[in-house]
């Protein structure tokens, strides 16, 4: 196995893949809630997010349809949602070894010619393919010409893969790296831009007691969604909390959700949904000016959202009940419950 002599990269990386296929059958039989009325609006879809392992009740005999979703339960909701889309049974995988990320490194035969465990952050130029060199060498013919990069973590069982071309490299003058030259592996797979070390990851040891945070550990993995960056300053209401801050650890399970952040969730772990409402025009909803006005209108689209009053509002700052989520939900696991525009 060849000793690594040095690391460039223009991407921070380390993320996993869930492999799309069809959605499990979990087996869960539902138990009949005594506060869901049989035949009531919410009824089915309580039953079906129930039935496929999305939502449970709130006790054994109850499900508090009227109940408000909190951050934190929406963020697991939507871990679930992508595991069930992408062929899982509605699992949140817990927190890997955080201590133990590897790149490994294989021929065009799968023959593993180089490996490593990563430090926790890898370093990249913004906006350039990433670069990775194994070797001090100008030009080492040891090398192969082309690489297949498997990255992951020990006992966690995701990997994401990427095909790389055989690269000589000099660092510009005036750089960190000045002088260094080497060989490694170029990677220009559009999703290989995406390349990131979970992010959040710094985060790992104030928040990995909280019961939400291995949903955003897998999130963060999968490459959907950052952390503060992101999730935070949504669930922040666009602004970082007030002047006193916001802190995840308490207000992720004291807040509730609202339904601009239930939109971005959602259309971000859905995965590809059918175009069944072509034109949609939501009158509280501004493409240009409205935080995350695509994915709200996406979700429209698609026949998942409808609107709060008879102008079709959307009504992103309003929070979410329980069976409204249900509702939704319910919507992206069947396509035959989608609404169609005057349907």
């Amino acid at each position: 196995m060849k000793r690594i002599a040095g690391l460039i990269l223009t991407a921070v990386f380390l993320s996993v893949l869930c492999i799309p296929c069809a959605a499990a059958d979990t087996g869960r039989t539902y138990p009949g809630f005594s506060d869901v009325a049989e035949g009531s609006a919410s009824y089915e879809a309580i039953k079906l997010c129930y039935e496929r392992g999305l939502m449970n009740g709130t006790s054994e005999t109850t499900f508090s349809p009227q109940g408000k979703l909190n951050v934190a339960q929406l963020v697991v909701l939507a871990a679930r949602l992508y595991n069930l889309q992408n062929g899982g049974g509605g699992t949140v995988p817990d927190l890997p070894d955080l201590g133990q990320p590897y790149l490994r490194f294989y021929d065009s035969e799968g023959n593993l010619f180089a490996s490593f465990h990563s430090p926790q952050e890898l370093q990249f130029n913004a906006g350039e393919q990433p670069y990775i060199s194994l070797s001090n060498a100008s030009d080492d013919p040891d090398l192969p010409e082309t690489c297949k990069l498997e990255i992951g973590f020990e006992g966690y069982n995701h990997v994401k893969t990427f095909q790389g071309v055989k690269e000589s490299h000099q660092s510009v003058p005036g750089t960190m790296n000045q002088g260094y030259v080497g060989t490694g592996y170029r990677f220009a797979d559009p999703d290989a831009a995406s390349f990131t070390m979970l992010p959040g990851i710094q985060y790992v040891e104030q928040y990995k007691e909280a019961w939400w945070f291995p949903a955003v550990f897998y999130l963060g993995s999968e490459g959907v969604m950052g952390f503060d960056g992101e999730l935070v300053y949504r669930a922040s209401g666009g602004n970082n909390g007030d002047g006193s801050g916001y802190d995840p650890a308490v207000r992720f399970s004291r807040d509730n959700a609202t339904r601009s952040l239930f939109a971005w969730l959602v259309e971000r772990t859905a995965g590809e949904l059918e175009t069944v409402n072509e034109a949609v025009t939501v009158p509280d909803v501004n493409p240009d000016e409205t935080l995350d006005a695509a994915a709200i209108l996406r979700l429209y689209q698609a026949g998942v959202l409808t609107g709060v009053d008879q102008a079709g509002n959307f009504g992103g700052n309003k929070e979410l009940t329980r069976a409204q989520a249900a509702i939704m939900l319910a919507r992206v696991l069947d396509p035959a419950l989608r609404v169609r525009s005057g349907g």
